[in-house]
């Protein structure tokens, strides 16, 4: 009864995948909408049946999405699959909202990567110099317009355009993770309500303010501050992406603090969520704002500020 129940639910599943996978190969306005719930199947029969069924499910997945799509549409299959399997056995297991967050957003990525890696080696694609010539492009066509304008730009003003090229070329893997990160978030926003009317039971996300880094974050940050201050690093050098990279993703962690401690000491202060919304906005508009929200947030993690002023009340 059980394995007929499996196989029943798993075909419609699978049924309601290849709709959404018509949809997005012959109604190419539809994938932005659809690309959302790709996700959906996967996770419902994750959080339902076992990892050993939920892998068969991905492999008939992929077998399907190659017959219409050909080799095209296989990463469809395996991203969405492989984080849905992720997401659904987290909720299997009943870790917290938290925790499957992280991990399926860690899939995510991973996925990713190695669909560039795979695309790179079979088609031969160096996504990061076709990405560069593209931009490079992009300000040759500027800079010719205005010189056929009559309004040749300095050269400085050149140079500052190709500092800008190697600086976002450089922030790319930041780019990607953050990407990432937000696509989950969202994909779980969307579909979680879903399987929750479906009768699962879905964990919930603890209060924003309750966040709360380790200190090691505090030590990774020091040492990236030294490395990028003591040593010269080239600009197309791999250390130089690493660096700028891990520093951008530890100061959003440090900003991220910080708001969590102003959310938090709003609500101990029985204060309107109004302030700390506000706080959020200034952040993303007001530099000399995001800077103090960041130094709050280091306050916070190196010298327990909630925990001390809990304990002062």
């Amino acid at each position: 009864m059980n394995n007929t129940k499996t196989l029943t639910e798993g075909a419609l599943l699978l049924a309601l995948y290849t709709i959404m996978l018509l949809l997005a190969i012959f109604i190419p306005f539809s994938t932005i909408v659809i690309y959302l719930f790709f996700i959906l199947p996967f996770l419902l029969y994750s959080a339902k049946y076992s990892v050993k069924h939920s892998i068969i499910f991905i492999i008939a997945a992929m077998m399907i999405s190659f017959i219409i799509g050909s080799y095209l549409a296989l990463p469809i299959a395996f991203l969405f699959g492989t984080t849905g399997l992720m997401m659904g056995y987290g909720i299997r297991a009943k870790e917290s909202k938290q925790i499957i967050y992280i991990s399926s957003s860690i899939v995510f990525i991973a996925n990713i990567i190695l669909i560039f890696i795979v695309t790179a080696m079979f088609l031969n694609i160096n996504f990061m110099e076709e990405l560069k010539n593209m931009f490079q492009t992009s300000i040759d066509q500027y800079t010719d317009t205005l010189n056929m304008m009559g309004m040749s730009p300095p050269v400085e003003f050149q140079e500052q355009l190709n500092d800008m090229v190697n600086l976002m070329i450089s922030m790319l893997p930041t780019l990607l993770i953050g990407t990432a990160f937000i696509s989950v978030i969202i994909i779980m926003a969307v579909n979680f309500p879903i399987i929750k009317r479906l009768g699962i039971d879905v964990p919930k996300f603890q209060p924003f303010r309750r966040l709360k880094f380790p200190k090691n974050i505090l030590w990774l940050y020091l040492l990236v501050l030294i490395i990028s201050l003591i040593f010269k690093i080239e600009t197309d050098s791999y250390l130089h992406m690493a660096v700028v990279n891990a520093g951008l993703i530890l100061q959003t962690l440090l900003v991220l603090q910080g708001l969590s401690f102003v959310f938090f000491y709003c609500h101990m202060k029985k204060w309107s969520i109004a302030i700390p919304i506000l706080a959020v906005v200034l952040t993303f508009f007001l530099p000399f704002f995001l800077s103090i929200v960041r130094v709050l947030g280091i306050i916070d993690i190196g010298f327990d500020l909630r925990e001390r002023i809990n304990n002062n009340k």
